[in-house]
């Protein structure tokens, strides 16, 4: 069974346009501890309120798992490698599942975050790659950061990074 791990602009997104029904439906997804606490709470963008993102329901029917990883020797690792590349940093829960993905072949990971998407173009881990797109379906307004198209894009990018500096 295919195992989804999820950024916190998909999560965000989703509650934001009332799609964490589809987004959770007939899946088994995990996230870990920082990106739970990141999306925990969002911010109503017109009220500018601090509202949560109704998450309890996914955990308790089992769809969602809250993973708790500590920094490893993995991840370590990975934050070395990618240090050296022109990328913008990625945030610590997207490295968490980097790291998750090169353990385990069965996860495939969702995110909208560029670096984050070049970078498993970078470790040679595009089949692990999934958008918002190709995990829900077809959704009206999508932002294009979560479109099959972006994410192929910036895999290849980031397969091209892999080639040019796993040489040096």
């Amino acid at each position: 069974m295919k195992i989804f791990l999820l950024d916190a602009d998909v999560i965000i997104w989703c509650a934001e346009n009332n799609k964490l029904d589809s987004l959770f439906k007939g899946k088994k997804i995990k996230i870990p501890e920082v990106i739970y606490g990141q999306i925990r709470y969002k911010i109503d963008k017109e009220t500018g309120e601090k509202k949560g993102i109704p998450l309890q329901k996914y955990i308790e029917d089992g769809s969602l798992e809250i993973i708790d990883d500590p920094i490893s020797n993995d991840t370590r690792e990975i934050m070395d490698k990618i240090s050296k590349l022109p990328l913008p940093q990625i945030h610590h829960g997207e490295m968490e599942c980097i790291t998750l993905l090169k353990q385990n072949p069965n996860y495939k990971f969702c995110t909208g975050d560029r670096a984050a998407i070049k970078i498993l173009g970078f470790f040679s881990l595009s089949d692990q790659a999934v958008s918002l797109e190709e995990l829900v379906g077809r959704i009206r307004n999508l932002r294009d950061d979560f479109t099959k198209k972006y994410m192929k894009k910036y895999l290849e990018e980031g397969s091209t990074f892999g080639v040019q500096y796993k040489k040096k």
